[in-house]
């Protein structure tokens, strides 16, 4: 990899490019194939900004925990890591008032072998949560900020919805900015 001036890193990228980003996955088509559990591969307070994009909910919770505190690490003082995740709330919501229209509308990547099972609210609920076992967490706003604090992220807030930034999930994620 070439020598960077300005270190911003897009972890759990899935080889989706951002321009100025080193994307960081297990793909084969990341700029860097890696896993992010055995580290972030940069000196500490080396990196510019970190950013991901529904990358977090895959990790279990020491993982989780042990990739946030390396996020912290690697970056430089005052700057942040700008991150979406799942919000759930909407999901729960919609379950409690037996919304199935909802749940079907806004969750619609079921596996065509699975929809004839997946029919019920309560079914689709879990469909989102465990998508056979690719999710291993789940998060509030409130649960995610306590967590980043924990790491030792002083300033953490969330965001709005950046309609030329972010990917178009506005309704179904939480926007993070953690500031080291």
């Amino acid at each position: 990899m070439k020598k960077l001036k300005s270190i911003k890193l897009n972890l759990g990228s899935s080889g989706m490019k951002s321009d100025g980003y080193v994307g960081i996955d297990l793909t084969n088509d990341a700029d860097l194939v890696w896993d992010l559990t055995k580290g972030i591969p940069f000196d500490d307070d080396s990196v510019e900004e970190i950013r991901s994009d529904h990358f977090f909910e895959h990790l279990d919770i020491d993982n989780l925990l042990f990739v946030l505190s390396e996020c912290h690490r690697v970056l430089k003082k005052g700057k942040d890591l700008n991150f979406t995740v799942p919000h759930l709330n909407p999901y729960i919501n919609a379950y409690l008032k037996n919304d199935l229209k909802f749940l079907r509308n806004k969750i619609n990547d079921i596996p065509q072998q699975y929809k004839k099972i997946y029919d019920t609210p309560f079914d689709i609920i879990m469909w989102l949560l465990y998508r056979n076992g690719e999710h291993k967490i789940f998060f509030d706003k409130t649960s995610i900020i306590s967590k980043l604090r924990h790491v030792g992220f002083k300033k953490v807030k969330e965001r709005n919805y950046r309609k030329n930034e972010d990917i178009n999930k506005r309704y179904s994620s939480i926007y993070i900015v953690a500031t080291k």
